[in-house]
């Protein structure tokens, strides 16, 4: 941790001391969308980072993380959320990065921050809505006077966003003045979270951070989920990663499948089940992955020798994805291993004709006319 502390340290230090700089076009691998904000009376630049597969699925719409200090730290945010939705540990998501010009201004209490959210609220996310396939579900994000934005946005209107990650937050004098004499009601119908942490070494003074989470934490509803996280030895700058990495991955710490060691039921109702809970958690119904969740799952049960579940995952795919060959070939597959030859013969055969350069398809019949 602490090699990965000093790496960051460099890495981050480096980024922070460009907030104000202009940046080269590449710096940023991303679409850049400008917007003549009313609110702020300015144009202003957003930074869109859509997911890998956003152009290969457009039926599938994605949450939205909304993050300050654009593309200093918006860079390295998506890069955190694509690496982790790799693995399935979060969703793909869409990251819009807010520009940084002006961020004392539009950041921080005292200053311009009620406009700034007006601006974001009622200009940003209609735009962002408007022109990319979105869901319902968003997030906050920031670090420093960012992180102070995000946690006076939880509380100005908890409703705005579904979860809030705020790093270092400061100047947190303000922050707790300003929860302390909030009249807001943080009462939500739906379930709303919060995660902020800070470091022991140059960073938020942690007695003041405790206070504010003394004050949230007697405001917040019980559908509310607060976590305030001390990083021991990390710093203001280490912290940033590290308190976005820990926030999404604490916000999804039930995203992904996990095949149970002994199956009660078939394996497609657990997995019904799963979604069904980040349904009511999230909000939205997401999106059961061929090449995430289903095919890893039918691999896992046909190395236990489970070919019943395995089938029956297939099976439950083929409802889903009624044109996916790749799923009719596994299905084949799994019915000849079986001694199943007819069942085997007439999935091969769908599974060819959707799609007849399906390399795993033609291998399956070269083995069987070689028999």
């Amino acid at each position: 941790m602490k090699t990965f502390s000093i790496f960051l340290s460099i890495i981050i230090g480096l980024t922070f001391n460009l907030y104000s700089q202009d940046f080269p076009d590449d710096f940023c691998l991303c679409e850049k969308q400008t917007i003549k904000s009313e609110i702020l009376n300015q144009e202003r630049i957003l930074f869109i980072y859509l997911p890998t597969d956003y152009n290969e699925d457009t039926t599938k719409a994605y949450p939205v993380h909304y993050i300050s200090d654009a593309p200093a730290t918006s860079n390295l945010y998506f890069d955190l959320i694509r690496l982790n939705s790799i693995m399935n540990d979060v969703p793909q998501s869409i990251v819009v990065g807010l520009s940084s010009d002006g961020r004392n201004d539009n950041l921080i209490i005292s200053n311009n921050a009620s406009n700034y959210l007006q601006f974001i609220e009622n200009e940003v996310i209609p735009f962002v809505e408007k022109h990319y396939r979105t869901n319902d579900y968003k997030v906050l994000a920031g670090h420093s006077a960012g992180g102070d934005f995000v946690i006076y946005t939880y509380l100005k209107n908890p409703q705005l966003f579904n979860a809030y990650i705020a790093g270092s937050p400061g100047p947190i004098d303000q922050l707790i003045e300003f929860a302390d004499t909030s009249k807001t009601d943080l009462k939500t119908e739906h379930y709303r979270f919060l995660y902020s942490s800070v470091g022991t070494n140059n960073d938020t003074d942690t007695t003041s951070f405790r206070k504010l989470e003394k004050i949230i934490k007697e405001k917040a509803d019980k559908q509310h989920e607060y976590h305030f996280k001390i990083n021991q030895g990390e710093s203001h700058i280490s912290n940033i990663a590290i308190n976005f990495q820990n926030g999404f991955l604490k916000l999804y710490d039930n995203w992904k499948f996990q095949l149970p060691g002994n199956l009660d039921k078939p394996v497609s109702e657990i997995i019904k089940t799963h979604y069904n809970d980040l349904e009511e958690k999230f909000g939205y119904k997401p999106k059961i992955s061929k090449w995430e969740v289903i095919f890893p799952t039918m691999d896992k049960l046909a190395k236990r020798g489970d070919f019943k579940n395995a089938i029956d995952i297939l099976k439950y795919c083929v409802e889903l994805y009624p044109e996916s060959d790749q799923a009719y070939a596994f299905l084949a597959k799994a019915h000849f291993d079986t001694g199943k030859f007819e069942l085997g013969k007439k999935y091969l055969e769908k599974a060819l004709d959707i799609n007849p350069d399906n390399k795993f398809a033609q291998r399956i019949k070269m083995m069987i006319e070689n028999k």
